[in-house]
């Protein structure tokens, strides 16, 4: 990387730091640490990562979010690293202004809100509401495209056994799905996202590992055009 020129970003892990077990919470703030100390090792300053837990279990699952919080923070503030969050769908917290008063809650300028776009649907599909209640909280973006699994009267998938909680979605390439992205990009232009000197912005591509040069060639020409 030092000879290509090229720096990490952002470091993501993902361990059971929210999960109702108390024995798998206390081995994830260890897996934590540890993670906190390779990130400095390699000399980034960022990591982002999801809520966890269980939506079944949404209260419990909380409670071990702040357990885990507590005794990580320190050591957050200790390496002076800094912590993004985005809910993920199947997250103890999926709702994404519910996400932004969770992170507005830490009460840390280390830790801040991502907003993943292909989740804009499982996060209550309001793109833009949610932007602005994050404001400058908002310092990271996973950007791909996702269809409305809500449209046709909740029929736009159609998952067997009915009920089903599973959380179908999409991360394609920008234009394949139903996110707005003029919406999108009109938003962050408007909060002023680009005059963040941390905030990152990343194509977050899963659909198409046959023609993974093509899409994440077209991701970075895309993005450049529509930040412009």
């Amino acid at each position: 990387m030092d000879a290509a020129g090229v720096r990490i970003a952002s470091h993501l892990p993902l361990y059971r730091w929210s999960g109702p077990d108390e024995e798998e919470r206390q081995a994830a703030v260890r897996y934590w640490k540890r993670a906190i100390q390779i990130t400095v090792d390699l000399d980034c300053r960022v990591m982002n990562s999801e809520f966890n837990g269980r939506p079944e279990q949404a209260s419990r699952s909380e409670g071990m979010f702040w357990r885990s919080m507590e005794e990580l923070l320190p050591h957050f503030e200790r390496e002076g690293v800094q912590l993004r969050l985005e809910p993920h769908p199947d997250d103890f917290v999926e709702d994404g202004l519910v996400a932004v008063d969770m992170v507005r809650g830490i009460n840390s300028p280390l830790v801040s809100f991502l907003y993943c776009a292909p989740h804009t649907f499982h996060m209550g599909g309001n793109l833009v509401q949610i932007m602005e209640h994050a404001g400058p909280l908002m310092t990271h973006l996973h950007l791909a495209d996702s269809f409305d699994h809500t449209a046709s009267s909740g029929l736009r998938y159609i998952v067997n056994p009915p009920g089903s909680t599973a959380r179908v979605h999409q991360h394609l390439d920008i234009g394949q799905g139903e996110v707005d992205w003029a919406a999108f990009f009109g938003t962050l232009d408007r909060l002023g996202f680009a005059d963040g000197a941390d905030n990152v912005m990343t194509s977050c591509v899963f659909a198409w590992e046959d023609r993974a040069r093509e899409s994440a060639t077209f991701m970075r020409k895309t993005i450049d055009e529509l930040i412009c």
